[in-house]
């Protein structure tokens, strides 16, 4: 059934697009069709760009203006109770972690921009720097998606080891490794995350 769909849906876009280019070139001034509304509805399916990440030049972290702030905003909200909190690390420990990794490292930068301006951060003003260097797309890489073309990513094992370095009691390299996703709740929780928020 699906490889049909796609098979209709393939089909359809080249006649609707055929079409649009026929409107098009039959009045300039007139309004768009519903024709190619429709194909530029569906154009976009399979061009849109992916969302902002950290070295974007729009997600400005720690500007109000910024890609970054709506996330932040987003994700506050998403989390703003303790219980979803504390599901949301259940679900980042678990041996299949289930949490989306944008959420969780913007998580993770809140909780550390909220323990450097509520002075809750070690004296050696290690989760600052951590946020720093998130800030700064250091635990960001760029991968090639299905299409070729290289899009940032998060770069899941160098963040682990970053917040693994400022554990009280680090893991070892094993769950490192296996775990990283883990690693990096522990942060959260090294935080008081589930009770303080970000």
């Amino acid at each position: 059934f699906f490889p049909n769909m796609l098979t209709v849906l393939a089909s359809n876009a080249v006649a609707w697009s055929a079409a649009a280019r026929h409107a098009v070139a039959w009045s300039a001034t007139r309004p768009p069709t519903r024709l190619a509304m429709q194909e530029d509805a569906l154009a976009s399916l399979f061009e849109d760009k992916p969302p902002a990440s950290w070295s974007s030049p729009e997600w400005q972290w720690g500007s109000a203006a910024g890609a970054a702030h709506e996330v932040a905003a987003r994700v506050r909200e998403d989390l703003n109770k303790p219980h979803r909190r504390s599901a949301f690390l259940t679900y980042a420990k678990a041996d299949e972690p289930a949490v989306d990794l944008v959420d969780l490292k913007m998580a993770l930068a809140l909780a550390c921009q909220r323990a450097r301006n509520y002075g809750c951060d070690e004296p050696d003003r290690r989760w600052e720097a951590l946020m720093e260097e998130m800030a700064a797309c250091k635990y960001e890489r760029m991968e090639e998606d299905a299409t070729g073309k290289a899009v940032p990513t998060i770069d899941v094992t160098a963040l682990a080891e970053a917040v693994n370095g400022r554990l009280p009691t680090p893991f070892g390299a094993a769950v490192l490794s296996e775990r990283p996703v883990s690693v990096i709740a522990e942060g959260l929780v090294a935080l008081d995350f589930v009770e303080k928020g970000c």
